[in-house]
Parts: C-alpha cells; sequence; structure tokens
C-alpha cells in the first residue's frame, strides 16, 4: 500500500484568514474530521467538534492547544433527532456559526444481499438522515453569516460500487441534497458542496478485509496513492474562505483520478 502523501505541500492558506469565524465538525475525533478540525484551528478559525467518544474528541483538543482558534466538543450520536438539533441550537446561539462540516459516517463491507434491515436503517441514519437534520438545525445561523456547507462524501458517489450498497444510497442522497440546497438557499448566500476523497488511510482503519480493499483501490488510482487528511482538510479550508464562496453544488473529487479509473464496483470485484 502507497501511503505517501504530499501534505507539506498542502499548507496554500495564508495564515490568519479564518480568524473570526467559527465552525462546526462532525467526527472531529479521528482521521478526516481531526485533520479538517485542526487545519481550520490553525487558520484561526473557532471550531466545536462533535463525535461518539469523549476520549477521541480530548485527544483533539490536546493537539489544539497551540493553535490559534479556540476548541471545544461535546460527545452526541447524531442519530438523536432531538438531541443533536438541541445542541447544533447552543452551538449556533453561542458562538453563530460560519461553516458546517458534516463529516461523520460509517459503513460495513456486505454485499446488498447480507445486509439486514437494521444494519441499512444505521448506515442511512448515520450518513443520510443525520445530515439532513444538522444542516437544518444549522440553516438560520448559517444565513445570518452567510456560511458555507461541506458533506464529505466518496470518490465515485455517483457510480455504482459493490459491497456498500448502503453507503453509495445514502452518500448520493446527500449529493442530491447538497444540490438542491445549493439552489434553495442560493439567496441566502449560502455556499454548500460535497468532497469525495479516494482512498484515506487513517488510524481507524481495522480489519484485514478492509485493509485489502484499500491496497486495491490504492493500485487502482491512477496517480498510485492514497488521498492524504490533509489534502481534504486544506481543501476543506478553501471552501470556508470568501474564495471559494462562488463554488457551489459541486461534487469535489480529491482522488487521484481513481473516479475516472475502475471504480470501488470493478475493484471490490476482484
Amino acid at each position: 500500500m502507497n501511503t505517501s502523501t504530499c501534505a507539506a505541500s498542502t499548507h496554500v492558506m495564508r495564515p490568519g484568514v479564518l480568524i473570526g469565524r467559527s465552525a462546526l465538525v462532525t467526527g472531529a475525533g479521528s482521521g478526516i474530521g481531526r485533520a479538517i478540525a485542526l487545519r481550520l484551528l490553525e487558520l484561526g478559525m473557532d471550531v466545536y467538534g462533535i463525535g461518539r467518544r469523549e476520549e477521541a474528541l480530548a485527544q483533539t483538543a490536546s493537539q489544539a492547544r497551540q493553535l490559534p482558534g479556540e476548541f471545544d466538543y461535546a460527545s452526541a450520536n447524531i442519530r438523536d433527532t432531538a438531541a443533536i438539533e438541541a445542541l447544533v441550537a447552543e452551538i449556533g446561539e453561542r458562538r453563530g456559526l460560519d461553516l458546517l462540516v458534516n463529516n461523520a459516517g460509517g459503513q460495513f463491507f456486505a454485499p446488498a444481499a447480507q445486509i439486514s434491515r437494521k444494519g441499512w436503517d444505521a448506515v442511512i441514519d448515520t450518513n443520510l438522515n443525520a445530515v439532513f437534520v444538522i444542516t437544518k438545525a444549522a440553516y438560520p445561523f448559517l444565513k445570518a453569516r452567510k456560511g458555507t456547507v461541506v458533506n464529505i462524501s466518496l470518490s465515485g458517489v455517483d457510480r455504482g460500487s459493490m459491497g456498500i450498497a448502503h453507503s453509495i444510497a445514502a452518500r448520493a442522497g446527500v449529493l442530491g441534497l447538497t444540490r438542491t440546497l445549493a439552489l434553495e438557499w442560493a439567496a441566502d448566500d449560502i455556499a454548500l458542496n460535497c468532497i469525495g476523497p479516494g482512498a484515506v488511510i487513517t488510524e481507524g482503519l481495522a480489519g484485514e478485509a478492509a485493509r485489502a480493499m484499500l491496497d486495491r483501490l490504492v493500485a487502482a488510482t491512477p496517480m498510485g496513492r492514497a488521498t492524504s487528511v490533509e489534502e481534504v482538510a486544506e481543501l476543506v479550508a478553501f471552501l470556508a474562505t470568501p474564495a471559494g464562496h462562488l463554488m457551489t453544488g459541486q461534487l469535489l473529487q480529491i482522488d487521484g483520478a481513481a473516479h475516472l479509473g475502475p471504480g470501488l464496483h470493478m475493484v471490490a470485484a476482484q
């Protein structure tokens, strides 16, 4: 597996460019979400992180101590509609909201015929329904600040992919939601986009099957390497700046041209 990255060359934002702004990042306790939170903090943005595990969020907070932005966090179940709506309202009223990053998500590999209704509902609730609930709850605060929403999705989400029917259905729904809200909320000057990373190597990667799948994905990526969490974070930071605000309703695939290659739907069958 080629885990090399070009993280050192991805930091192109001017220091302090996001000072005075506030963000909410879900799934901020690890992986892509942690990288996004830390990069925004590094650029001066205040960040509120949400995640399932308080100890993981505390680790993010520890890494954030020397950064210019202020980091606060709460453990929360994003599938608990009433609780998450109340938390988003509390954050928005206390801090205001310039940026919402819907990063939290999850899935498991299984052929569609082996996915139970319970498993299906869990992935749809996490990867689609929670995005709608959180984004809707954040709307009045985003409207007040002419804010930005970034939804973290998957490379090739607009194509079929074997082994993750539940996740592809959910992520395709998020893409449709993103584009619809980009139209509905354009008059409020709110920009919404999806980012589709390719194969991402994170500290949370577990299981031989998952690692073998990622090996094949990297091998099938035309540029021949994984997407780094830092590259995803830098793209989020750009979208949070005025320079990125006119870009809206897009699926931005940061995947080394993987979406133009055989795709997960072929790689998974190997």
